[in-house]
């Protein structure tokens, strides 16, 4: 029988320092040792999983090298094989072969190239499907068109589908003319649409890489791989070859592996194979009955070994193991079979609880309310191990959330700390800056978008960062912040956005702007139409090119002067412009397509910051993470979805059709994972963890966490406990040292700052909200309008206000007439004209309005015919003493004041929004029409003099518009309430005048529904509900 120097090293052995003792020692192979001639070790070749690894494998040479002079043997990873940088480690005849493969597609072009196959399979489906015979004949609606994919956005997106599975054919070996055979009788007759794309598209996709001449980058890889396993088989190799740490996951891995395995120079060192398993539970992983088998950690090595044609127990173990990691294995090795092994659970527990309490000492758990919580304590644990002398910590997880969250945790006790799977391109500075670019070319310049620009630290226009930073405030207080109409000519914004800074209402900041700074505004916003003047245009034919340059060229515009030689990824978004304008395939393609494909790109591009990582801590994925051993390994993420992977067939086939078509389970996915895991947890020191919710969804429970808990029952508690401490101090972090419950705010300034004048509607807000009127008339505070606010309800009724204004002082004492009425509708549409280029308004709110018009002109119909005089939108000063002697103005706006043939007034307030009831006019919450009464028996309205008030009431213009008179059931009289709160005002004015008098917050509880514009300056939410007094 051929001997195979065939090895493994289980979980729990460090495996990189143990292969390379072993390998120094001569124990892999007995020609190589430390005692040979350095230059022999130096011409080994050996393959390893990934880049990550053969850095670590390094590191281990340069710290295991028993004290002999030592050269580097050539290490390789094996997914990089494909790699002009790897052909110096083959031999001339496979080098040759690089030169023999055209060169890879980029994933970019192909996935444009795809993206067309797809939108012209789409186009040709002139109408909507609606049935399909059994023997595939097409019934159509022709009154509905063919939807899917029917935009190039779409298409694009489902080229990456197309291109994963083109990829898997690709490695797998699969031959797309047996798309033809798969759809039968039990499938849906739908399913023969997706098959006969696939094999159109599989038919012609080699065809036009052939024209080409290029290889998809996985077929080209599995090529080269497979030449230099062919070299090994039939002229072996002059020099020793050594494969550690791959399960041979694709097919021409895993004839490379079994190549080196038969040389007699070569060695194949597998990770973790678990000899302790029964014979009975080896033979069941993979039976085609047990699906679930295919998720098991051993079965990517079990079908390595069948290639191989060599049984388990032919398999050295290299390492040694300690008795905690030698009892961990046996319980990882028990909980980990497949479901129908799980039967022998019971016999194994009944001794088990001295091995369970060994084998899980070094294992904390952590279940965390939130993913917050979660990275926090992840956090503490890797700070921890940076108290204890050259120990080191390693957090792996699938998430890239997770790693984000930890590294900007870390941050809080000064630890820089990437995560070495990257960032998303798109949540980069320069990524961020390129998105948002798309979608100015979707939206145009709003006002969010401009904000978004300004507080961008790469956004120059040319000028200084620093000069852009003291105009921004300005910017967003006086301009960004103004309502508007959906109007986007901002130079004409700007200029009413001037006009209203000159008003003493405007906001403070925006008065005190100087005429050279509302230049230096203009520019700014010259330059933005300029910029982007090509990009908003662009139209639904634009090429891709032609959009790819226009977004180049803004980008480049924006950042001009700035100092961007720290922001590497610029060199990653000038690539990617340069493939999009190259790339002639998918036109036309639009701004609205090409901002969807370009925020895609930007989300799937992974940046790798470089030379910025941690000595002792690291965050690696579960891949990088192969073979890398620390002295704390942290689990995160232990999530149904998360770790393990959720498993999906892909859009174009399903499960019974790649069953089929021979192609691997699905479940093989989660099988690689549980080995990762099941490798993971070889460290001593172990943390694993989950969040009950990610994202405010409730999450489930990885199978590997429940398996282990399941099979320990209560040993696990101690697991438990450990994290629960840990969790607990994170939890107290931010706890302050002590807890101080806010008190309602109670401010009292000084009499020379107590207000002498107010209007009518803040007597009402003084009654209601005293602080509102303390933040506003002493604090000279403002509340500014929302960013991007346009006019709304409260304009609409100021503008319906002067339009019947207008009319009345079109119109003031003559009959009305059918032709006035019209005359009105035309007011009001010239005071609303900008709202009428919103659908929503002229479909909803415009229908309303007339009918609370046409209202309005009836009622003014009928007053004229008993009215003598009518008063609109008169202003009026009412000036008197209080009781402590000193004077205090009140000012009001009458809507409408008519004075009958008896000399009696009646005042009238139009509403186009909510009408208060009389309830709470009678209790004196809403006082505006008593209170103008009162002013008008004080003869504070000059034009109408001193009058007797005999009634009010509210007009409302809104809902087909209604007249509400302040009467009341009791039969109390308006005279009296009159007076009532003309001595209430009175004495609440005086009140005030008292400097013991608080301006509190919110004094009546039953008036906390509503919202107040100083509501969050007041802290009211957090007062209220830690107790805090109130009046």
């Amino acid at each position: 029988m051929l001997r195979r120097n065939l090895f493994t090293i289980a979980p729990g052995a460090p495996f990189l320092k143990n292969f390379v003792r072993a390998f120094l020692a001569g124990h892999i192979l007995p020609s190589i040792s430390h005692m040979s001639s350095p230059f022999s070790i130096a011409k080994t070749k050996i393959y390893v999983p990934t880049r990550r690894a053969a850095q670590a494998l390094k590191v281990e040479f340069e710290q295991n090298h028993f004290g002999s002079a030592l050269l580097l043997p050539q290490i390789l990873p094996l997914g990089r094989l494909n790699e002009p940088a790897s052909q110096e480690l083959f031999s001339i005849d496979v080098e040759n072969s690089f030169e023999l493969y055209p060169a890879s597609i980029g994933e970019l072009e192909r996935r444009f190239i795809l993206a067309e196959l797809i939108l012209a399979w789409s186009q040709s489906f002139k109408h909507a499907i609606v049935s399909i015979s059994q023997e595939g004949q097409m019934n159509y609606d022709i009154q509905e068109p063919f939807l899917v994919t029917s935009t190039p956005s779409a298409a694009y997106l489902l080229a990456r589908e197309l291109a994963s599975l083109i990829d898997e054919f690709n490695i797998e070996d699969i031959d797309p003319q047996f798309l033809k055979k798969i759809v039968d009788d039990n499938f849906d007759p739908y399913w023969s649409i997706t098959t006969r794309f696939l094999d159109i598209a599989l038919t012609q996709w080699p065809k036009i890489l052939a024209h080409r001449q290029l290889m998809d980058d996985s077929d080209r890889r599995k090529k080269i791989t497979e030449a230099q396993a062919l070299l090994l088989e039939t002229d072996k190799s002059p020099t020793p070859i050594i494969a550690i740490g791959s399960t041979g996951a694709q097919p021409a891995t895993t004839r490379l592996l079994t190549a080196i395995s038969l040389l007699e120079n070569g060695a194949v060192v597998l990770p973790g194979l678990d000899q302790e398993m029964s014979e009975a539970a080896w033979a069941c992983l993979g039976r085609a009955e047990d699906e679930t088998s295919y998720s098991h950690p051993q079965i990517m090595l079990k079908r390595l070994l069948e290639q191989m044609g060599v049984a388990r127990d032919e398999i050295n173990e290299i390492g040694e193991l300690t008795t905690e990691l030698f009892a961990r294995r046996r319980i990882i090795s028990v909980a980990m079979a497949s479901a129908t092994q799980t039967a022998d659970w019971g016999e194994f527990c009944k001794d088990a609880h001295k091995l369970f309490q060994t084998g899980l000492a070094g294992i904390s758990y952590v279940e965390a309310p939130d993913e917050r919580l979660e990275s926090l304590t992840l956090a503490l644990f890797m700070r921890e191990v940076l108290d204890q002398p050259d120990k080191t910590a390693l957090l792996i997880t699938p998430d890239r959330n997770i790693a984000r969250r930890v590294a900007q945790d870390l941050q809080r006790y000064n630890i820089a700390i990437d995560d070495s799977g990257g960032v998303v391109f798109a949540l980069t500075p320069v990524g961020a800056l390129s998105t948002l670019i798309c979608d100015i070319f979707s939206e145009g310049l709003t006002e969010l978008n401009i904000s978004a620009l300004l507080t961008h630290e790469l956004f120059t226009l040319g000028m200084m960062r620093e000069e852009i930073e003291r105009l921004r405030p300005l910017i967003e207080i006086a301009v960004l912040r103004i309502k508007k109409s959906n109007n986007n000519n901002w130079l004409e914004h700007i200029g009413l956005a001037q006009q209203r800074a000159a008003s003493q209402y405007s906001y403070p900041a925006a008065q005190r702007i100087d005429e050279k700074q509302w230049r230096n505004i203009q520019e700014i916003f010259l330059k933005l139409q300029a910029i982007f003047a090509h990009g908003i245009t662009l139209s639904d034919q634009s090429p891709l090119s032609v959009c790819a340059k226009i977004h180049k060229e803004i980008f480049h515009a924006l950042i001009a002067n700035a100092n961007y030689d720290e922001y590497e990824e610029i060199e990653l978004l000038e690539k990617i412009f340069d493939q999009l304008i190259e790339i002639e395939a998918l036109n036309p393609i639009g701004a609205a397509n090409y901002r969807v494909i370009f925020q895609s790109i930007a989300h799937e591009t992974i940046f790798r910051v470089k030379n910025n990582s941690h000595p002792r801590l690291q965050i690696l994925g579960p891949l990088e993470a192969r073979l890398i051993d620390a002295d704390l390994v942290l689990l995160a993420g232990l999530d149904e979805g998360v770790w393990p992977p959720q498993i999906e067939t892909g859009v174009f086939l399903n499960r019974s059709m790649r069953q089929q078509l021979a192609m691997s389970s699905p479940e093989r996915r989660i099988g690689q994972s549980a080995h990762d895991f099941m490798m993971a947890l070889g460290a001593t020191n172990v943390v694993l963890s989950r969040a009950l919710k990610r994202n405010g969804s409730p999450t489930v429970a990885s199978r590997f966490i429940t398996r282990i808990k399941a099979l320990s029952g209560e040993a696990f508690d101690a697991c438990r406990e450990r994290g629960v401490k840990m969790q607990d101090i994170a939890l107290r972090l931010d706890d302050p040292e002590m807890l101080i419950s806010l008190e309602q705010p109670r401010p009292k300034p000084p009499l020379s700052l107590r207000p002498t004048q107010l209007s009518v509607t803040r007597i009402e807000q003084l009654r209601r909200d005293p602080y509102a009127v303390y933040a506003e008339s002493i604090l000279k505070l403002k509340p500014l309008a929302p960013l991007g606010a346009k006019l709304g309800a409260r304009e609409i009724g100021t503008f319906i206000h002067i339009a019947i204004s207008k009319f009345i002082h079109l119109y003031p004492q003559c009959r009305l007439t059918e032709r006035m009425y019209s005359e009105l509708i035309e007011i009001a549409k010239g005071e609303l004209a900008e709202f009428f280029e919103d659908p929503e308004f002229v479909g909803f709110t415009w229908p309303r309005l007339t009918a609370g018009l046409d209202y309005f002109f009836k009622f003014e119909s009928d007053r004229r015919k008993q009215t003598i005089s009518i008063f609109q939108e008169i202003n009026g000063i009412w000036r008197f003493k209080l009781k402590d002697g000193s004077d205090f103005t009140i000012t009001a706006q009458a809507d409408r004041i008519e004075v009958d043939q008896d000399n009696i007034a009646c005042v009238y307030d139009y509403k186009t929004g909510r009408v208060p009831t009389n309830a709470q006019v009678k209790a004196g919450w809403s006082p505006q029409l008593t209170l103008e009464a009162a002013m008008v028996e004080a003869g504070a309205f000059k034009e109408v003099g001193y009058k007797c008030v005999s009634r009010a009431a509210y007009i409302g213009l809104k809902s087909g518009g209604r007249i509400q008179w302040l009467e009341w059931k009791d039969q109390t009289d308006f005279a009296a309430i009159v007076a009532r709160h003309r001595e209430e005002v009175i004495n609440l004015l005086t009140q005030f005048r008292d400097e013991a008098t608080p301006y509190l917050s919110r004094p009546y509880a039953f008036l906390n529904s509503d919202i107040g514009d100083y509501d969050y300056l007041a802290r009211v939410l957090e007062w209220s509900r830690s107790g805090g007094e109130e009046g």
